[in-house]
């Protein structure tokens, strides 16, 4: 069919107007999108799923160990708070740090002119029993007495001293690195611990800290201290967490669609301007688009496209969804019906 030049022209107006306002969205200030922590992506999940779900006790056992590991690293930096020595002391908290692709996530460092201490945190309650035959740890529920096989800490703590060494060696950093485990559960009972290894509760944690300092002697520390933690600092990498539903193999088809309500906890909000309205409730909250778009990426996939939003979060409209996105700072490939959105990485 041929076109008037009015036509012509109106199309050709309606182009110019489109990519004027892609062109606008571009320079637009972006919001920063963090990823979610893997203990509020699985709450998440366990909202977008049936209560009769094939993996949610065992989704539910995750949060509670997740959730249970926060709480005992915040048990761990709240009893630090007491800790005092005369030398200078740096400590830092939850660090993700790689080497190549060998990647740690370290509960606690302490920097001091004697030694460098990790602490790592195990929130775990029970009767703590060590096997010195087979090196095995295990625990028993109290009362009841069920048996739970555990990871051996004392690995764990090799592992990420001997990480904590190699980096300071590549960083050129003379300092000496110890160790210790802290149990942080208040109903934690040790019936056997192995010989030579440093395992405490969180009441203890500071006078072991000083038995180690006590133990070790000043050192010619190659950089000031606050230099050393800028520096590792300046290297933290982010946690990178697989998208929940490849992990646990749950079907995109079983996830509950919209954008979520934090007030009567639903997921019905609707898109009313520029802003959100629960259908169910009335809540109104602008905001309610960065969750979903960080629940997308922390939950389904780690590349986002218009169509792929408009599906997870009920927005029908494809200008609406756009408009959405490109208030966050993500990577962007590809243009138009193309574009690819993906988290950006820090």
């Amino acid at each position: 069919m041929v076109r008037s030049g009015y036509e012509w022209n109106a199309a050709h107006r309606r182009k110019i107007q489109a990519e004027f306002s892609y062109y606008v969205e571009a320079k637009r200030i972006k919001t920063e999108l963090d990823s979610l922590p893997k203990a509020l992506a699985i709450e998440c999940l366990l909202k977008r799923i049936s209560s009769n779900h094939h993996q949610r006790d065992y989704l539910e056992n995750q949060f509670h160990r997740a959730s249970a590991g926060i709480r005992g690293e915040d048990r761990m930096v709240n009893k630090f708070k007491e800790f005092t020595m005369k030398e200078e002391h740096l400590p830092m908290w939850d660090l993700n740090m790689k080497i190549k692709k060998w990647t740690v996530q370290i509960d606690g460092l302490l920097l001091t002119e004697r030694c460098a201490i990790v602490m790592d945190s195990k929130n775990v309650s029970g009767e703590i029993h060590y096997n010195a035959a087979t090196e095995e740890y295990y625990k028993k529920a109290m009362p009841g007495g069920e048996i739970l096989h555990l990871d051996n800490p004392v690995f764990q703590l090799d592992k990420h001293i001997n990480f904590m060494e190699n980096w300071f060696a590549s960083q050129g950093i003379n300092l000496p690195v110890k160790g210790l485990i802290i149990y942080t559960a208040k109903n934690c009972v040790f019936q056997s611990k192995p010989t030579g290894a440093l395992i405490c509760k969180t009441y203890q944690m500071n006078g072991y800290l000083h038995r180690i300092l006590r133990d070790s002697p000043l050192t010619a520390v190659s950089h000031p201290l606050q230099d050393i933690e800028k520096l590792i600092a300046a290297n933290q990498v982010p946690f990178e967490l697989s998208p929940l539903s490849e992990t646990y193999r749950i079907n995109f088809k079983d996830l509950k669609t919209g954008v979520y309500c934090n007030k009567c906890g639903g997921h019905g909000m609707q898109r009313v301007k520029k802003s959100w309205i629960c259908s169910a409730c009335g809540n109104k909250d602008a905001a309610a688009d960065r969750l979903a778009v960080q629940e997308y990426f922390a939950l389904v996939s780690d590349e986002l496209t218009n169509r792929k939003f408009r599906e997870f979060s009920g927005i029908t409209d494809s200008d609406a969804a756009r408009r959405v996105l490109s208030k966050y700072d993500l990577e962007i490939s590809g243009v138009r019906k193309m574009r690819v959105y993906k988290m950006r990485k820090k």
